[in-house]
């Protein structure tokens, strides 16, 4: 199953598109493959790889509406490299969609078949706390803050996590704050190094060691519709991305094998005790994803819930830390 992964800060020009678009290229490149979303109907993330969004005749807009199949949409970039198109359409269609029954699981639903035929899907996001962002939290495993060293993004971060914590609570119990990622860096000033002072702090474990320098080859590899490391692989652009992209994916394996160590824990228990952990795990899961499991023991999204919460049982049990620890001392 995709790592589901939204960009996201509800403030314009801090680097959410580029940092999509080049995260995407550089994953892409290393053989995994990715699905890019365009969620944002500007259409900066669909332009930026190069498609004229203008002229596109099928968007994600028409998934929504249930007027396509993913198929028609998909635009294929490369083997390992696929979009979901967006533009302009899509703002005038927004007080429509808003009014739908599942208004806030568009993108999921859209999402969940697809889901296992990708390693990530990576999600641009609308400067904005709009539906369009609701959808994005609600579909992803995860989101990272793309943060500017200025004060307005700062300004937005506080009532971004409200609205994490919102969906978190009532639309998609198992998003996980992944981290800040830093863009438009130039240490050069006192106020970029007074807002990393203050990321650091609030943010301990959970700001990127890499950061984004200004570099001025993003803007013309975005002018270009080609991903930093096709328009200029050796320029300073490309080995920032190059060494936050390669942080984050030691992040993900990092994950992968705490999910692998506690599936293991739990083969390892007597079939009593699994039983009893299964139960002690429904009464985690909130009400609604609780009845919605005793109908439909199948669905994906609720077997991904189910497991968080397990996992997150056994790991009172069965500390990783000292797992970890004593790994490291062999």
């Amino acid at each position: 199953m995709a790592q589901i992964v939204s960009f996201i800060i509800q403030k314009g020009g801090c680097g959410k598109t580029t940092t999509t678009a080049n995260t995407a290229g550089y994953l892409s490149m290393q053989g995994f493959r990715v699905l890019c979303v365009d969620m944002d109907a500007q259409g900066n993330l669909t332009q930026h790889l190069g498609y004229d969004n203008e002229s596109l005749e099928k968007t994600i807009l028409h998934l929504f509406q249930q007027k396509a199949s993913f198929n028609e949409v998909v635009l294929r970039r490369s083997e390992n490299l696929h979009l979901l198109p967006n533009n302009l359409e899509t703002a005038g269609a927004e007080f429509q969609l808003y009014h739908s029954l599942s208004r806030e699981y568009l993108l999921r639903d859209v999402l969940t078949p697809v889901q296992a035929n990708y390693d990530f899907v990576l999600i641009d996001c609308p400067p904005s706390l709009s539906l369009f962002s609701v959808n994005a939290l609600a579909a992803s495993t995860e989101f990272i803050l793309v943060v500017a060293p200025e004060f307005f993004p700062m300004k937005a971060i506080k009532p971004l996590y409200e609205t994490y914590q919102m969906v978190k609570q009532k639309l998609n119990h198992t998003l996980q704050f992944n981290g800040v990622i830093m863009t438009m860096c130039d240490f050069r000033t006192k106020h970029s190094q007074e807002v990393y002072r203050i990321l650091k702090k609030n943010f301990p474990h959970k700001l990127y060691k890499n950061y984004i320098r200004t570099n001025v080859t993003l803007k013309e590899a975005a002018s270009c519709g080609q991903t930093i490391f096709e328009y200029d692989p050796f320029s300073i652009g490309a080995f920032d991305y190059q060494n936050f992209v390669e942080e984050f994916i030691r992040d993900h394996h990092k994950n992968i094998q705490k999910r692998k160590f506690y599936q293991q824990k739990f083969e390892s228990l007597s079939p009593e005790e699994q039983k009893q952990l299964i139960i002690f795990t429904k009464r985690n899961l909130s009400q609604y994803n609780r009845s919605r499991l005793d109908i439909d023991p199948e669905n994906q999204v609720l077997q991904e819930a189910f497991i968080v919460e397990r996992n997150k049982l056994l790991e009172k049990l069965f500390p990783y830390r000292i797992h970890s620890l004593s790994e490291n001392l062999e």
